[in-house]
């Protein structure tokens, strides 16, 4: 069983605030739907890396005493992305094992990206004291998971979007993905935000955990992709979907899953829209409700993509909080997210 405190918890954008199907993508111009079924169910989420990430370089002793680390002696850091080694293509921790299993003690070139730029490098292997075993002294993963809130549901084409935010590396970088899936996941506990330290949710999901759907696409806006399985407490009431020139200043509500697999309406204001139609935070809200404000302090990790709900239409989706006012965070509208998820 996997113990996990928010999305955030494997992926975390810090910036003075802190956030809380196989699914085509197409050049072609797709209508929009005019109606949605928010959810603001919290799921497990896994994703493949497109590549192997570098976790951190580790050092090992050779036959002469001394402590080394090839990878590190190259310049790869905590963060970086494999692609290649000795002239073969990386794309998984089982390519990248192989590729190391004839070894010679002899340089190499790895091809790295960082911060989304490509890097070449030497790097020669050595031979571990401890088993004789050529090593290069790193620690990979081509996979990473978390617990993150479903902002919404198309009962017709069983799409979904989610968290409002792309995933991100350590560096803020959006990461690449080959797939991924959604779990049925149950909130365990609620670590209550404070002003300097952000609350998060804390949930469980494991391996063999019911899988709900596909990930596709991870994007700026949000992660998309397709539900295959019945999903519990979703919903089955569809609502508008609302333009960006609909939304207003003023009450509204969330739905957001803080305890179980529930998913509750928690009372928030929209107190500033952004003039700016492009940037992905289009709202500030605050949260009023005082059952939610007692349980989690106002926003915390792993509520991001909770749905907006107001005058009875989605208008967008949690995405961030501030890290200096619990109550209050960023928000996404649902346009921007739509937009994405169209292409």
């Amino acid at each position: 069983m996997k113990r996990i405190t928010g999305l955030t918890a494997k992926f975390r954008f810090t910036v003075s605030l802190l956030l809380t199907s196989t699914f085509f993508l197409s050049s072609a111009v797709i209508a929009a739907p005019d109606t949605l079924i928010p959810v603001g169910k919290t799921v497990g989420i896994t994703v493949s890396t497109d590549g192997v990430s570098v976790v951190n370089t580790a050092e090992f002793e050779t036959s002469d005493g001394k402590m080394c680390s090839p990878a590190a002696e190259s310049g790869i850091l905590p963060g970086d992305i494999l692609k290649e080694l000795g002239g073969r293509k990386i794309t998984s921790s089982h390519d990248l094992e192989d590729a190391t299993k004839n070894l010679k003690a002899e340089e190499l070139t790895i091809v790295y990206e960082r911060s989304g730029e490509r890097h070449e490098a030497g790097i020669t292997p050595r031979a571990d004291i401890s088993d004789g075993r050529l090593r290069l002294g790193v620690w990979v993963k081509d996979s990473a998971s978390g617990i993150g809130t479903i902002t919404y549901f198309d009962p017709d084409s069983k799409d979904f979007g989610a968290l409002g935010h792309g995933i991100c590396s350590p560096d803020g970088r959006l990461i690449g993905i080959t797939g991924g899936s959604i779990s049925e996941a149950e909130i365990s506990s609620v670590k209550k935000g404070e002003r300097g330290a952000p609350g998060e949710l804390s949930g469980t999901f494991s391996d063999s955990s019911y899988v709900l759907g596909e990930v596709g696409a991870n994007t700026d806006t949000g992660i998309f992709g397709h539900i295959t399985k019945d999903i519990e407490n979703i919903g089955t009431d569809a609502v508008p979907v609302a333009k960006r020139d609909e939304v207003h200043e003023g009450d509204a509500k969330i739905m957001s899953n803080t305890e179980g697999s529930n998913v509750s309406e928690y009372s928030v204001k929209i107190t500033k829209i952004n003039d700016d139609e492009s940037s992905h935070k289009g709202m500030i809200i605050k949260v009023t409700d005082s059952a939610l404000l007692e349980k989690t302090g106002g926003i915390v990790q792993g509520m991001s993509g909770s749905p907006i709900i107001q005058d009875g239409k989605l208008v967008g989706a949690i995405t961030h909080v501030f890290i200096n006012d619990p109550t209050r965070g960023y928000a996404i509208f649902i346009e921007n997210m739509l937009n994405e998820a169209e292409g």
